[in-house]
C-alpha cells in the first residue's frame, strides 16, 4: 500500500446540476494556486475521512487501460481537461470537457459547457434537454503547492465510509510567452500566392475551437455537437489534443503534440517528438488577437500557391 500524509476531510456532499455559470455577485477565488497544468497520477482512497491507501498508474491495478494519461489545465477561470481513453461504446475517440471554474471556501465548483467525445456529446444532450447553457459540478478538494486531489470524479463511491479522489500533479513550468492564454478560434483567412480573397467567421453556436497556453503546454478543444447533426460520424465527438509547447517570440510556433484524438481515433506520441509537432507562423493584430499559418520545419508552408490562416481571439 502507498500511503501518504493525513488530510482533514472536508464534509462533501458531491452532485451535479444545471447552471449557468459562477455566480457573478460572488467573489471568485479563481487567482489561485490552482491554476496551471495538472496531470492525474493516481486515485487515493479515503475510509471515514482518513486518506488511508494511493494507487498509481502504472504501478496498481487503477483499473485504467496501460498508458492511460489524464491532463487538466485551470487558467484565467477556465478548465479544460482531455484523456486517452478510447470508448469503445463509441466512435467518437478520447472524453474531454470544457467551461468556467470558481472556488469558494471548500468547493471548487465546474461549470461545463461543451467538450469532446462522449463528453462532448453528453453535455450537448443535458444542455438541451434541461435548456442550460453550462452543467455544474461541484468538487471538494485538496490543494497544495504541486498535488491536488478532487473527491469524486471519475471513481465513484462505492459504501457511505469510503471516498475516492482523483490525485494530480502538477506540471512543471517550462517557459512563460507572449502566448500563454485562453485563445478562441474566431476566423479563418483563404489566402492564394499571398493574398488574402476569403474571410471566414467561425460560428460560436456551431463550433467551440478552444485553445489554453500556458507554462510551456497546450491543450485544446474542438466541439462540434452543434455543427455535425449524425451521431453515427466519428467526427460528431469533435478532436483535441495535449503536448508541450514553444514560440520563440519572433513570430514562430511549436506543438509537440503528446495525446489527443482526432476523427474517433486516438493518438499518444511521446513527448516533445519533432515527427509529431506542429510548426506554425504566428502574426499578432494586438495583444488579443493572433493568426497562425501551419508551416514545416524548412519555414514554408504546406502549398505555396494556397494557404489558411487561422486567427484567435482571447478569452477575456
Amino acid at each position: 500500500m502507498h500511503l501518504i500524509r493525513s488530510l482533514t476531510l472536508i464534509s462533501i456532499v458531491l452532485f451535479v446540476s444545471c447552471g449557468e455559470g459562477p455566480k457573478k455577485n460572488i467573489e471568485s477565488e479563481t487567482k489561485f494556486p490552482i491554476e496551471g497544468f495538472w496531470e492525474r497520477k493516481g486515485t487515493i482512497q479515503f475510509v471515514n475521512g482518513v486518506p488511508v491507501d494511493t494507487l498509481f498508474y502504472g504501478i496498481d491495478d487503477t483499473g485504467e487501460e496501460e498508458g492511460f494519461r489524464n491532463v487538466k489545465v485551470y487558467s484565467e477561470g477556465n478548465v479544460l481537461w482531455i484523456n486517452n481513453a478510447n470508448d469503445k461504446t463509441n466512435s467518437w475517440g478520447a472524453p474531454g470537457g470544457y467551461g468556467k471554474f470558481e472556488i469558494l471556501k471548500d468547493t471548487l465548483t465546474e461549470f461545463m459547457s461543451h467538450g469532446m467525445g462522449g463528453m462532448g456529446a453528453f453535455l450537448h444532450y443535458q444542455k438541451d434537454s434541461l435548456g442550460v447553457s453550462s452543467l455544474e459540478f461541484p468538487f471538494g478538494y485538496f490543494l497544495d503547492d504541486n498535488t491536488y486531489t478532487q473527491m469524486g470524479g471519475r471513481v465513484p463511491n462505492t459504501e457511505d465510509n469510503i471516498q475516492f479522489g482523483e490525485y494530480y500533479e502538477k506540471l512543471p513550468v517550462i517557459k512563460k510567452t507572449k502566448m500563454d492564454g485562453v485563445w478562441k478560434r474566431a476566423y479563418e483567412i483563404s489566402y492564394v500566392n499571398g493574398v488574402a480573397i476569403d474571410t471566414t467567421s467561425v460560428p460560436s453556436d456551431a463550433i467551440l475551437d478552444l485553445k489554453i497556453i500556458r507554462d510551456g503546454y497546450f491543450m485544446v478543444v474542438v466541439d462540434q455537437t452543434n455543427y455535425i447533426k449524425d451521431t453515427k460520424d466519428p467526427e460528431y465527438g469533435g478532436n483535441g489534443g495535449f503536448g508541450q509547447f514553444e514560440y520563440d517570440g519572433k513570430g514562430n510556433m511549436i506543438e509537440y503534440g503528446e495525446f489527443g484524438s482526432w476523427r474517433g481515433s486516438v493518438n499518444n506520441n511521446t513527448p516533445r517528438n519533432a515527427a509529431n509537432a506542429h510548426y506554425a507562423s504566428v502574426t499578432f493584430y494586438d495583444n488579443d488577437m493572433y493568426q497562425q499559418i501551419t508551416k514545416d520545419t524548412l519555414n514554408q508552408t504546406w502549398r505555396q500557391d494556397k494557404e489558411r490562416g487561422v486567427v484567435y481571439k482571447r478569452v477575456q
